[in-house]
């Protein structure tokens, strides 16, 4: 690993690393697996994507709080649905943090851009493959400020106090005025791409291919 464990929480051993692993493993598997039928161009599309997207995570670690996953999980949620924009958000988080640091917050950072995800497949942010570009911006600001203050949480521990919090709270107010930053520059600057991206290439696995007379035509 690049960073050391206890960065966000407490270290953890074996075992407990192994159950986090486990549950958002599984989580995963049942969301992409279940119910309907899953084209496989949609799969493809879904893993690059994914891949994609942890990459960033990598790459811009050297900027603090520069999280333009907040943003994708927003839109990948709002073109592809709940589950899979779910499955996308706790995907990437895991394989970017085990170059990272991977531990306790990792569940938080999970749960955090999935529950991003899940407001994206609510919002309207994507109608007719149209980002609405100021909805979009709002939810992302305010998604990105929550988000931080949920992974915060992580470092609460027993001998954590309320004024300790508050005060560590505080002191990433900078961090997250960053994170909202980042957010609307990937906003304007991802968003559409990235919406039309998905719509071209799950729309392609939708249309019926040709049989009978057209195929020997094709031929």
């Amino acid at each position: 690993m690049v960073l050391t464990d206890g960065v966000h929480g407490p270290a953890l051993g074996p075992v407990e690393l192994l159950v986090i692993n486990t549950v958002l493993i599984t989580i995963s598997f049942f969301l992409l697996c279940r119910p309907t039928h899953s084209a496989k161009r949609e799969i493809l599309v879904l893993t690059s994507i994914t891949a994609a997207a942890a990459a960033s995570r990598i790459l811009l670690e050297p900027f603090p709080n520069v999280q333009p996953l907040t943003v994708m999980c927003l839109v990948m949620g709002a073109t592809l649905g709940a589950r899979r924009g779910i499955a996308f958000a706790i995907i990437a988080t895991m394989i970017s943090n085990l170059v990272l640091s991977h531990g306790w917050w990792t569940l938080f950072q999970a749960s955090g851009w999935a529950a991003v995800a899940f407001a994206g497949s609510r919002l309207g942010l994507v109608i007719d493959n149209i980002v609405q570009m100021k909805r979009l911006l709002i939810t992302a600001v305010i998604a990105s400020v929550l988000f931080d203050w949920w992974v915060s949480l992580s470092i609460f521990t027993s001998g954590t106090t309320i004024s300790e919090f508050a005060i560590y709270l505080l002191n990433g107010i900078p961090f997250d005025a960053l994170h909202a930053l980042a957010s609307i520059v990937s906003a304007v600057w991802l968003a559409p791409w990235l919406a039309n991206l998905v719509f071209e290439e799950t729309i392609q696995s939708t249309q019926p291919e040709a049989s009978g007379e057209s195929d020997v035509v094709a031929a």
